[in-house]
């Protein structure tokens, strides 16, 4: 990262204003929320597309997975290509992409085209672009307000959690079954047009060596270190068991409401409780994130313990009050983490693997929530809600003896 400018001293005392009147910063946050939608609004789309294009709902589940399975498994790939290839044109690419895979979905359906092309056209569509965004932050906002400015993006995430599948239900009211589609092809546009040409899209220069080359052509002779290393691992780990503790509690909201004497509406008020608790939490680390005591792992290890205890907690709720604390608890642990995790591995990354590394990254969330779904799908309820606590032990233990290592390595 390059050099900050000096900025005055009373406005460093306010990072929060500074990062709010921060114009490069909201264009970021605008990128981030368009790669994320199309995931998150594809149920609602897929499925009315497929209920009037193939006859069965349930075809859109398929082209759901298509979409997210490709996204996972692209977002590394990608990344390492960004990571070789300098200014906007991976980004822009893949976001073009997207946008002509998604559109071309929309008439396919209407000519009648079989399950497989739908999905391979949704595949096309679902190239990963999650890694980027993270390094196009380093170029947007001072260092000093990355940890802030990650902690507002996780709180502005909860409210796309629940905007996003609204806004393709609202397509397919007004533009009729294609709608939901054509929704998430125009949102991927206008991702590539603000990739393109806009001055809060820019990455983050290269360094250079004292002779002005870059390091990832001519540094070659200088020892780099592997990605893969434990601190980078400590945090993978951190991400998959965020995904798997979030994952469980939501997958699981209706058999729990069921346990409870609710249904639909009492797991609907459960993901609203859960929501709302992490927006709440947001807003308070984004306050308070150079007040608290501890670094990022010990902060992180903490929050991993209180979301163990509620999900285990979740499990054993015998009545509404009960319930509603532990989900509480797990959702004021939910931006935090988030902001936290993704903040603290940018040390374990090289810089010339920056975008691989936030792409690895970035796919953990998903994986944690198949799991969660495996592991509800094939245990009993109590069970399911127990293995994510194990997940979030590990990662604790893998936090810790990462930082064993660098301080002997120190």
């Amino acid at each position: 990262m390059t050099a900050e400018s000096p900025v005055p001293e009373a406005e460093a005392a306010r990072p929060v204003r500074e990062l709010l009147a921060h114009k490069p910063y909201w264009v970021w946050t605008l990128i981030v929320q368009l790669v994320n939608a199309p995931a998150l609004m594809a149920a609602m789309a897929f499925a009315g597309l497929t209920a009037a294009g193939t006859g069965s709902a349930k075809d859109g589940g398929v082209m759901v997975a298509s979409l997210i399975l490709a996204d996972v498994a692209s977002s590394g790939l990608i990344g390492k290509v960004a990571d070789r290839t300098p200014g906007r044109t991976v980004p822009v690419f893949s976001a073009a992409l997207a946008a002509l895979g998604l559109a071309s979905v929309a008439p396919a359906a209407a000519l009648d085209a079989p399950l497989p092309v739908l999905c391979v056209l949704c595949a096309v569509a679902g190239i990963g672009l999650g890694g980027l965004t993270r390094t196009l932050l380093n170029s947007a906002v001072p260092e000093r307000l990355l940890e802030r400015a990650l902690a507002v993006n996780a709180t502005v995430m909860e409210f796309l959690v629940v905007g996003a599948p609204l806004i393709a239900g609202a397509a397919l009211l007004v533009v009729g079954w294609t709608g939901g589609v054509l929704a998430m092809a125009a949102g991927c546009a206008v991702l590539a047009l603000l990739l393109a040409f806009s001055p809060g899209a820019s990455r983050p220069a290269r360094e250079r060596t004292a002779e002005g080359a870059e390091d990832e052509d001519e540094a070659l002779d200088e020892p780099r270190e592997p990605l893969w290393n434990l601190g980078f691992i400590a945090w993978v780990a951190v991400g998959v068991a965020f995904g798997h503790t979030l994952g469980a509690i939501e997958t699981a909201a209706l058999p729990l409401a069921q346990t409870v004497g609710s249904g639909t509406f009492g797991a609907g008020t459960i993901i609203a409780v859960l929501a709302g608790s992490s927006v709440l939490a947001g807003v308070g680390y984004t306050a308070l994130a150079d007040r608290l005591p501890g670094g990022p792992a010990v902060r992180a290890g903490t929050l991993l313990a209180v979301v163990a205890v509620a999900v285990v907690g979740v499990g054993q709720a015998g009545g509404w009050p009960a319930l509603t604390l532990v989900v509480i608890a797990a959702g004021l642990c939910t931006a935090p983490l988030n902001a936290i995790r993704s903040y603290a591995v940018e040390r374990t990354i090289p810089e010339h693997r920056r975008s691989e590394g936030f792409g690895w990254l970035y796919t953990t969330g998903a994986r944690g929530f198949a799991v969660s779904g495996l592991g509800l799908t094939v245990l009993p309820l109590g069970v399911a809600l127990t293995a994510p606590a194990v997940s979030c032990l590990v990662a604790v233990g893998l936090l810790v003896a990462a930082g064993v290592r660098r301080r002997r390595a120190a």
